[in-house]
């Protein structure tokens, strides 16, 4: 099987410099064409799942790159949860919290630990695992997710530091049930 994942579209909040989380913001203009150049990549493939994050900027994407697809939405694709940061400058840490925040997750300012996010989006993948009647599966989803399913992958702690994942970046990853995951191909697309 593989799986086509998305990072959403420019939001207004990526625009704006905002951290973002669980605000469920739209896309921007650049974002929604974006979205057209990632649906170009994908153009002539048949999915027989597509699913997208809850949020706006996902199913936006989705709806955008893969015109008329019926998705499952889903909370599980949610980017992590930076709790109290969401809305804020991104630039809004001091020293000492970001260094928390990189060892151990969102969880001093009220979001998702490393350990919860991580852990969610493990079930994700364990759940697209059990597809076994699909070839070609799209996911539309957030930076912090797709870099985590990354991690996972490639067996790394952690590769947001060192991998740039553009909006509407788009990674292909395969998997077969003998060899487990693999990583096919990673374009960002602007």
């Amino acid at each position: 099987m593989r799986v086509w994942m998305v990072r959403h579209g420019e939001s207004e909040n990526n625009l704006a410099k905002l951290w973002t989380g669980w605000m469920d913001v739209p896309l921007t203009p650049a974002g929604e064409e974006q979205a057209k150049i990632a649906g170009a990549l994908m153009e002539g493939v048949k999915f027989d799942r597509v699913f997208a994050s809850d949020l706006m900027r996902a199913k936006r994407t989705a709806e955008v790159a893969i015109p008329g697809c019926q998705y499952e939405a889903s909370e599980q694709l949610r980017e992590v949860n930076v709790g109290t940061l969401a809305g804020r400058a991104t630039d809004c840490m001091t020293d000492e919290e970001r260094a928390a925040v990189l060892r151990d997750g969102y969880g001093i300012f009220g979001g998702e630990t490393r350990e919860e996010f991580r852990r969610r989006v493990t079930d994700f993948m364990k759940r697209l695992e059990a597809l076994n009647d699909c070839e070609n599966v799209a996911v539309f989803s957030h930076s912090g997710f797709l870099s985590t399913v990354l991690s996972i992958v490639l067996e790394l702690p952690r590769v947001a530091d060192c991998v740039y994942c553009k909006n509407c970046a788009t990674a292909v990853f395969e998997y077969l049930p003998e060899r487990g995951w693999r990583l096919y191909s990673w374009i960002n697309v602007t």
